[in-house]
């Protein structure tokens, strides 16, 4: 079975929604090249969602949003969007990209937008994926500081004569390109 990986639409959303994430907790937006979401919306928690999305369920009174920043309640809402976006068109994504297992991803795509909205708007599910001292923050600024220096450090003149070399040689180099 084939399945589709993520398109460049799809990183772009989640590489925007990691650097939300990032700019809100203070950290370094440069982790935000991740291919995954940075936080989570509780969608390991079965027993949660299914009090959430059950048949009958009833909203708590006085609580219609998360408490905190309108930018958290935003990011909360785009997040659940997304997701409930990937896993109607592709659950093995929104499987990658939010952690999410796969009987979660089929709930929330048998709903509509606005109920997931509605059911889960009112709770504040948005947390972090891993602890604040998880080594993933430092490996992850590690290799993006890594490959901006290789882009922006530029090529080793030794290396810049390569092809050069390359081009010069005869013979066997020769008999390979003519047999493909």
């Amino acid at each position: 079975m084939e399945y589709q990986g993520l398109t460049p639409d799809d990183l772009a959303n989640v590489r925007a929604l990691n650097r939300a994430w990032l700019r809100l907790t203070g950290r370094d937006t440069r982790l935000a090249a991740a291919p995954f979401l940075l936080f989570s919306l509780s969608e390991d928690d079965a027993e949660l969602w299914g009090r959430l999305l059950g048949d009958g369920g009833q909203r708590e009174l006085f609580s219609e949003r998360p408490a905190g920043p309108d930018e958290l309640y935003a990011l909360h809402a785009a997040a659940l969007g997304l997701l409930w976006e990937l896993a109607r068109r592709n659950p093995y994504v929104a499987r990658i990209v939010g952690g999410a297992p796969l009987d979660w991803c089929q709930r929330i795509a048998a709903e509509t937008l606005v109920r997931v909205l509605d059911c889960a708007g009112h709770r504040a599910l948005i947390k972090p994926r891993f602890p604040a001292e998880a080594a993933v923050y430092r490996k992850v600024s590690a290799h993006m500081a890594a490959l901006q220096s290789m882009l922006t450090i530029g090529i080793d003149q030794g290396a810049a004569r390569l092809p050069a070399a390359a081009c010069r040689m005869t013979g066997s180099a020769r008999r390979v390109a003519d047999k493909v």
